[in-house]
């Protein structure tokens, strides 16, 4: 059973169907997420305690953002469009970033509206890492959509 599901990632990999890079968003989304939280997590209770709440964690999560944008790029076009090279044209990469710019935005605004009914959530560890965990996945689904069909839409007709 281990096996035939090992068989069933592999050409999941391999396979460009719109299910397979979906599947692969998601596995570099979760790489992704690890590389950002631990960032996010270093700089919210350690490297930025100088910071007083809300704002630390507004600096952490824009620290973190500007940090994971270039793995997310070179990661998205090698694992989940597999292409050759992990360098596209600058076209593309200022068009990703403005795109990654939902990674921003999205987890500091739905961290304002949490402030404004419980700041505490914030600076417990636990309940920092599951609402982070729960924001960036619910939007997943829509930057694969986006980045397939305008971000890298160029290089896939190649």
């Amino acid at each position: 059973m281990r096996s035939r599901l090992l068989k069933k990632i592999g050409l999941l990999m391999k396979n460009n169907s719109p299910y397979a890079e979906l599947f692969r968003t998601y596995l570099v989304g979760a790489m992704n997420l690890v590389i950002g939280l631990t960032l996010s997590y270093l700089m919210q209770f350690y490297f930025l305690r100088f910071i007083s709440f809300p704002l630390r964690t507004y600096v952490s999560n824009t620290l973190a953002f500007l940090i994971g944008v270039f793995f997310a790029y070179i990661l998205t076009r090698k694992i989940v469009f597999n292409f050759d090279s992990i360098l596209g044209t600058l076209k593309e990469f200022i068009s990703f970033i403005s795109i990654s710019l939902i990674n921003l935005f999205a987890p500091l605004g739905v961290w304002f509206l949490i402030n404004l009914v419980n700041t505490e959530i914030q600076k417990n560890e636990i309940k920092y890492l599951i609402v982070t965990i729960l924001i960036h996945g619910t939007i997943l689904p829509l930057k694969y959509l986006v980045y397939k069909f305008f971000v890298f839409k160029p290089s896939l007709k190649k």
